[in-house]
């Protein structure tokens, strides 16, 4: 049997005998002979001791992850099923734990953030020639500099996307 309990587990990850079934879709039978199989375990059960389970961890085990890949299109209806049920819910597990950000959310703050950039290069060249007192033509110089600044920037962003 492979035991996990050196690793810190969150406690909305884990779950007993019932839960672990439950999760994956199958009978508590099933999950002990998972666990004479090989199945990891945080704590094994005892009399008056309920087992405890990463799921993320049996979710591993189970569907063969290897260093971070894992190919559903090789399993079995049921365990491509469970593999993305497991998925769903890590992904909603990160979601709540801050580790994983909508793409909504990044595109809003770089958006609010090259707004911002956007503004103040252009306020820039008027600020310089109240401010510093430089000349009408250095003022349009430095509008070309800024301009050919942002064409450049804009074009970093599109390959970037």
């Amino acid at each position: 049997m492979d035991k996990i309990s050196s690793i810190a587990v969150p406690a909305n990850r884990t779950a007993n005998k019932a839960g672990v079934a439950e999760w994956f879709g199958i009978s508590i039978t099933s999950v002990d002979r998972w666990v004479l199989r090989g199945c990891p375990f945080v704590q094994k059960g005892e009399r008056g001791v309920s087992w405890v389970f990463d799921l993320l961890a049996v979710a591993e085990w189970k569907f063969g992850r290897q260093e971070g890949t894992v190919d559903p299109s090789g399993m079995t209806p049921k365990d491509r099923l469970d593999y993305f049920r497991s998925e769903r819910e890590r992904l909603k597990l990160e979601h709540e734990t801050g580790s994983l950000i909508p793409a909504a959310e990044v595109e809003r703050v770089v958006a609010e953030a090259m707004k911002a950039l956007a503004q103040t290069l252009d306020t820039l060249p008027d600020a310089l020639e109240r401010d510093a007192g430089i000349s009408g033509e250095t003022v349009q110089i430095v509008q070309r500099v800024i301009d050919a600044a942002r064409e450049s920037m804009y074009a970093d962003m599109v390959k970037l996307t």
